[in-house]
């Protein structure tokens, strides 16, 4: 179980303006919640918060917390707002932790090894599932689930309920694949008789040439937990 520590400090600058006022000074919005305590607005500094989750555990590292006014408190990232274009931090949420009670993390899956149909050129990877739902004790939480597809051949797969953890329930479906390799498939494009291709074609009907496309909105995206 990796852990690490992260400096924050209380914020009173609430609603839309207040959280803008935040992010100019240079720190991310967040909120503490969970375990039935109060909630508790933070303010962080955005290198500090990208440190804390550069460790090989990544987002499942387990974060100690000292809000002003309060004692240590364990979380864990349940959630990070990213500005699309700029990838800007907007506002993080942690979740509190109790060291005897399971929780719910989502994991990724790493593959080792090489499957020899791969390697010699008969197959292709398919590596359908990128990330794993678990339950565990935060004492348990593993960094990655490492899957080995060193004996892995055409037609063969590994599915969910052919993967291990100590001390780690796996809770997606147990026939998913996680992996496959498959049997190459070759395209042959058939020819249209009598077709041909008519130079300077291309604009489409009802829209003038070099006309562009709506210009993309500046929404938030929310990374997976």
């Amino acid at each position: 179980m990796a852990v690490v520590t992260l400096k924050v400090a209380t914020r009173t600058a609430l609603g839309r303006q207040g959280t803008k006022r935040v992010r100019r000074q240079g720190l991310v919005p967040a909120i503490l919640y969970g375990e039935m305590q109060e909630n508790i607005n933070l303010a962080i500094e955005e290198a500090d918060l990208k440190a804390a989750l550069s460790t090989p555990a990544g987002r499942n590292v387990i974060i100690e917390l000292t809000p002003e006014g309060s004692k240590m408190t364990r979380v864990v990232l349940r959630e990070m707002t990213r500005n699309p274009i700029t990838r800007q931090i907007l506002h993080v949420d942690f979740q509190r932790i109790s060291e005897h009670k399971p929780i719910h993390m989502k994991i990724p899956v790493v593959l080792v090894g090489e499957s020899p149909a791969v390697r010699e050129g008969r197959g292709i990877l398919d590596h359908a599932m990128r990330v794993l739902e678990i339950r565990c004790l935060p004492k348990d939480i593993p960094a990655r689930i490492e899957v080995d597809i060193s004996e892995l051949d055409i037609g063969k797969a590994i599915l969910v309920s052919d993967i291990r953890v100590a001390d780690v329930d796996v809770l997606d479906t147990a026939e998913r694949r996680v992996v496959d390799i498959l049997l190459p498939t070759l395209y042959v494009e058939e020819e249209v008789e009598g077709a041909e291709a008519v130079e300077g074609e291309g604009a489409v009907e009802g829209e003038p040439e070099g006309s562009d496309s709506a210009a993309a909105e500046g929404t938030v995206e929310k990374t997976d937990k």
